[in-house]
């Protein structure tokens, strides 16, 4: 085991060092009171038994069984502390995992399987709890048992310490050759765990379980399962395999060693070098001797294994998040008036997956190139208080916008401003608490319906929540429910409809009252007339705040103070509404298919097809479900 490993896991369990000294304090005394019956069965034998003396076998049972009792309080004294102590370290570890996790971009979370991040945090910490509550409990012990038996043994008889002597190397020798196959075996349960752990995350999830009802294929999924989970079988039994052929080994050697004992120290007795008493205690104090004899290889194992588990987690607390916050970061000025949003010249291309995750918890990755440029040259300003509505192809780098604007990514060439100033330069909680953001896809965590309001402002009070929820045309939804702002609403806020969940979110961002609003497609699942309710509802709000709004339907950002249309990462057209349909580009030809029922998707190409087929059919005010096709009056704050 590499020494960096020992050294990072004492420095972790410095802030624990008084605890766990206190802890050895009590296993030495528990393993050396361990001796005390073997001594006192001796003199029991030779100088109560053989000698006939009654009084001196009551009294000398009279001690055996308060060492018993004293043995048996220790022991639980030593447990309930071990364990106590163990939880503590694996809280921390817990604890310093999570919120380590929380700082990273997310990439991170793009690139890493679910499964596997879960089992680091659930599974991989328990090797270290074995650390504390096993390991070190059996080292101690070992060796403090070694060294008060031994001790006893040598003033007895101490031509049989030559044994304990002897044993001590082979034993290591025997241990030494199992310990690489126990690292190897250990880390392929961690690993092949976290494979089935993500396997289980995805297909059992809401919507893995509803994809693959929609698919009829939930017995086609039950032979990758048995793969991986046939996978942990194999190699959980690998590892026992080792275990226990390590476990023989030892049990062969200490066997003869047993009979040895046995015959020199008969022979002994019958030479008259030995009493009775003396041999039987010397048998106590020997057997007392195997279990630290064979404990110690043991806890080098345990100790592999926990420094596995250990590394797993460090080499996720080492890995530095992508997005960080720079030295000497400016504070970013609330004052009455919103600011300005500019994007100079942008560039950005996603990285390499290995640049964004620990590869373990990436599982096997392509070759490592990343994508080509997604933005190029992008450069726009919204100026304070306006709203500028940004419209083009799928996979145009809309949303990928509004993610370099909140720092959930970097650009890679250019800048993005805020009232001036690059946004690298501020402080990252400031751009966050900034830019309030409403997205198509609505996550809502499985608590209630006032905990995901109040993640947008704790100390916001139940009149505020409701005013909130009225103007997002929720609130009628919500006082029907028997549990109204308590209700709970299920993983991924499931139970709420597209819709609804977005409402839900726009409440959310109401409650936020950021300075500047990312409007992503955020009623494209509510009807034409809640979304015409919503835009009139939030006109107040939005007329006082700086607005980028993406939409695929023309009619969201008619009324915008700049329109821009992006195809292939690039700005291609600018302009208000009647400027670009009477320009006759790009802008115009999707407003014409927008409202040609269906026939104007003549003059779109089939590799403009994918973003038009989503905002053109035969309906022209609903589209299916249930999201509003045109006829709503648009995110406009001036009229």
């Amino acid at each position: 085991m590499p020494e960096r490993s020992y050294t990072a896991l004492l420095r972790f369990l410095r802030p624990f060092r008084a605890r766990i000294a206190v802890l050895v304090g009590i296993i030495a005394l528990s393993s050396a009171i361990a001796v005390a019956p073997a001594l006192v069965g001796q003199r029991l034998i030779d100088h109560g038994v053989l000698r006939g003396d009654s009084r001196a076998v009551w009294l000398l049972g009279g001690v055996l069984a308060a060492v018993g009792l004293g043995q048996s309080g220790l022991s639980y004294v030593e447990r309930r502390y071990a364990a106590t102590v163990a939880e503590d370290v694996v809280l921390r570890l817990r604890t310093d995992l999570f919120a380590h996790l929380q700082r990273q971009a997310p990439g991170f979370f793009t690139a890493a399987r679910t499964g596997a991040v879960v089992s680091r945090v659930h599974g991989d910490v328990t090797g270290v709890q074995s650390v504390v509550s096993s390991t070190i409990p059996a080292a101690v012990g070992a060796v403090v048992m070694l060294v008060a038996a031994g001790g006893a043994v040598a003033v007895m008889e101490w031509r049989l310490v030559v044994l304990v002597l002897v044993l001590l190397p082979l034993l290591y020798l025997l241990t030494s050759k199992f310990t690489a196959a126990l690292r190897r075996a250990g880390q392929d349960v961690l690993t092949s765990q976290a494979d089935l752990d993500t396997l289980v995350a995805e297909r059992l999830s809401p919507d893995g379980t509803e994809v693959i009802r929609h698919y009829s294929r939930p017995d086609c999924e039950l032979p990758g399962f048995r793969v991986r989970a046939d996978r942990v079988r194999t190699v959980s039994v690998r590892r026992a395999g080792v275990a226990a052929a390590l476990g023989a080994v030892l049990t062969s050697v200490i066997g003869l060693t047993t009979a040895v004992v046995y015959v020199v120290s008969g022979q002994l007795v019958i030479s008259g070098a030995l009493s009775v008493g003396t041999m039987v205690a010397l048998v106590a104090l020997l057997a007392r001797l195997y279990g630290p004899l064979t404990a110690l290889p043991g806890v080098r194992a345990q100790l592999v294994a926990g420094l596995v588990a250990f590394d797993r987690a460090r080499e996720v607390l080492d890995f530095a998040p992508r997005i960080a916050e720079q030295p000497g970061a400016r504070r970013l000025p609330r004052t009455g008036t919103p600011p300005s949003v500019a994007f100079r010249d942008v560039g950005f291309g996603y990285p390499s997956p290995d640049a964004l995750v620990v590869p373990s918890l990436a599982g096997d990755i392509d070759d490592g190139a990343g994508r080509d440029a997604v933005l190029t040259a992008v450069d726009f300003t919204a100026e304070p208080g306006s709203t500028v509505g940004i419209v083009g192809f799928s996979g145009a780098g809309k949303s990928t916008l509004t993610r370099l604007l909140t720092r959930s990514w970097d650009v890679t060439d250019g800048q993005v401003l805020v009232d001036g100033v690059d946004i690298r330069r501020l402080r990252l909680d400031d751009v966050r608490a900034a830019v309030g953001v409403v997205t198509q896809e609505t996550f809502l965590f499985n608590d209630t319906i006032r905990a995901n309001l109040l993640l947008a402002r704790p100390e916001a009070s139940t009149d505020e929540l409701v005013a909130a929820c009225q103007d997002a045309w929720i609130w009628p939804l919500i006082e029907q429910l028997p549990a109204g702002l308590d209700t709970v609403l299920g993983d991924r806020g499931l139970r709420l409809s597209g819709g609804e969940r977005q409402r839900l979110a726009i409440a959310r961002l109401l409650l936020k009252r950021p300075q500047i609003v990312v409007l992503d497609e955020a009623t494209s699942h509510c009807d034409t007339v809640t979304e015409q309710r919503i835009q009139e509802s939030l006109k107040p709000f939005l007329r006082e705040r700086t607005c980028l709004v993406i939409a695929h339907r023309l009619s969201t950002v008619r009324a915008a103070d700049l329109i821009l249309v992006m195809r292939d990462g690039r700005v291609v057209e600018r302009g208000r509404h009647d400027e670009l349909v009477a320009a006759g580009g790009w802008y115009a030809r999707l407003h014409q298919a927008q409202h040609a029922g269906g026939t104007g998707m003549s003059t779109i190409t089939v590799d403009e097809a994918s973003t038009t087929t989503e905002t053109a059919g035969p309906t022209p005010t609903m589209r299916s479900h249930g999201v509003c096709r045109d006829g709503g009056v648009g995110w406009g704050w001036r009229g």
